[in-house]
């Protein structure tokens, strides 16, 4: 049985008993991409006009900066980060809704040529291609969700995430490819800005939609006091997180919505500043 879910929070559609996630569909597209770097070659079929080099760019290959993520030099570790794939974007699904992890990821296929165009202003062309650093930018944006949260119950996911950098950071320093290199930094300081900001309620979007280059002088009112000013009653934390725990120990952590998870971190919050 095929369902369709319309809560942003909820899975894209439903297979039986089995939720079906946009995070599922990016990992099957890099699935794809696996077989596809092996059977076209193979072929015989040139897929080098698939990375992205920006003057085959800037001459009409604008779909350039969707697929050159999907293009891989498959080895042992492929599979390992097509499920990598899948698990950190599930639980970043999970917590901001179908809308905001596509601007996640969104973000993370941008970058990428952005990056390798700037370098360009400097005389230095590079053909970039490959989703490693894809895949470190989804999880450094799970870390900074979950600090804490203890891999296989041992490493805490931010130090995971710190360690991932590192070992990326070697894989391109001895053989000098600072494109690369700096595609990879450039990825996880954008991931874990762009979480961080969304925890703070605002959206990177809605704020530079916001911006205006010219801005109308702002006028000044003056506002007469009123007499009486209503007093407001503190919110009881207790009350308003009671119904989350018991549904956190019903059907677990996994079960609560984004607005819940935002509801519980505010609470922790409030009771973490009380004496």
């Amino acid at each position: 049985m095929f369902g369709v879910a319309t809560s942003d929070n909820q899975p894209i559609a439903w297979m039986g008993k089995y939720p079906v996630r946009l995070a599922a569909i990016l990992a099957a597209a890099h699935l794809l991409g696996i077989f596809a770097s092996v059977i076209f070659p193979s072929a015989g079929v040139n897929i080098s006009p698939l990375a992205f080099y920006l003057p085959t760019f800037l001459r009409g290959a604008l779909w350039q900066p969707l697929t050159c993520t999907f293009l891989q030099d498959v080895d042992f570790f492929s599979l390992f980060n097509v499920l990598f794939i899948y698990w950190s974007g599930s639980e970043v699904e999970k917590y901001l809704g179908r809308r905001r992890f596509l601007q996640v990821v969104g973000l993370l296929l941008l970058i990428p040529p952005l990056v390798i165009s700037t370098w360009s202003l400097f005389g230095v062309q590079w053909a970039y291609s490959g989703p490693y650093e894809f895949s470190i930018g989804l999880f450094i944006a799970f870390a900074t969700l979950y600090p804490n949260v203890q891999w296989f119950g041992w490493v805490p996911l931010k130090w995971l995430a710190f360690v991932g950098i590192f070992f990326g950071s070697m894989k391109d320093l001895p053989r000098h490819q600072w494109g690369d290199l700096s595609v990879l930094w450039v990825i996880c300081a954008a991931s874990f800005g762009f979480i961080r900001l969304l925890q703070t309620g605002v959206s990177l979007f809605a704020l530079a939609g916001n911006v205006q280059l010219f801005k109308p002088k702002p006028k000044f009112h003056v506002v007469p006091r009123t007499t009486r000013q209503r007093a407001l009653e503190p919110e009881s934390i207790h009350e308003s997180i009671d119904p989350i725990l018991e549904k956190i120990s019903k059907h677990g952590i996994n079960s609560l919505t984004a607005s819940e998870r935002r509801a519980l971190d505010r609470a922790r919050a409030r009771l973490l500043k009380k004496p």
